[in-house]
């Protein structure tokens, strides 16, 4: 079996990659801990010019950023399954839809990623990655919901 472990540093995120590594899999199964970064706007930084103690563009910092927080996962993943492959990834793109693309290409079974259970206003103004990727996957999905979302719906964390 092949689970790509979307991540993107936050706590909810966070909380689906150690339901991974805690979970039981086949010394066959294989890992990709993905990060995505979502490019900047073209005019985001004009007439803005960055503190000497910061080298490096804004983008650079950024894939800096998600392969730290890529490799942390992968490491954890790894420590907790040291007979399975472990893949790494920073990738560029929209959010949803270069998960599910990386999905496709790599032909994973299965998705893994956390809900920050946004609702109301700041669900319609922000949206929803695992609402998008539940859409579209090309394979099945898991959510792994916050603690206290999982309390208020009753249900067992997870979805599919």
């Amino acid at each position: 079996m092949k689970t790509l472990v979307a991540i993107d540093g936050s706590e909810c995120s966070m909380r689906a990659l150690e339901y991974v590594a805690s979970r039981d899999w086949n010394d066959d199964d294989q890992f990709m801990v993905l990060n995505v970064v979502e490019p900047l706007p073209a005019d985001l930084g004009v007439g803005i010019v960055p503190p000497p103690t910061m080298p490096g563009s804004i983008e650079d910092r950024l894939y800096a950023e998600s392969a730290e927080i890529s490799g942390i996962g992968g490491a954890k993943i790894q420590q907790a399954h040291p007979k399975n492959l472990v893949e790494v990834r920073v990738a560029s793109g929209i959010v949803a839809e270069t998960i599910c693309d990386s999905a496709a290409s790599w032909n994973a079974d299965l998705i893994v990623l956390g809900s920050h259970g946004r609702k109301g206003l700041s669900h319609f103004l922000l949206g929803s990655v695992a609402e998008e990727v539940l859409k579209s996957s090309p394979c099945s999905v898991e959510v792994v919901k916050e603690k206290d979302e999982i309390t208020r719906g009753g249900g067992a964390g997870l979805s599919q």
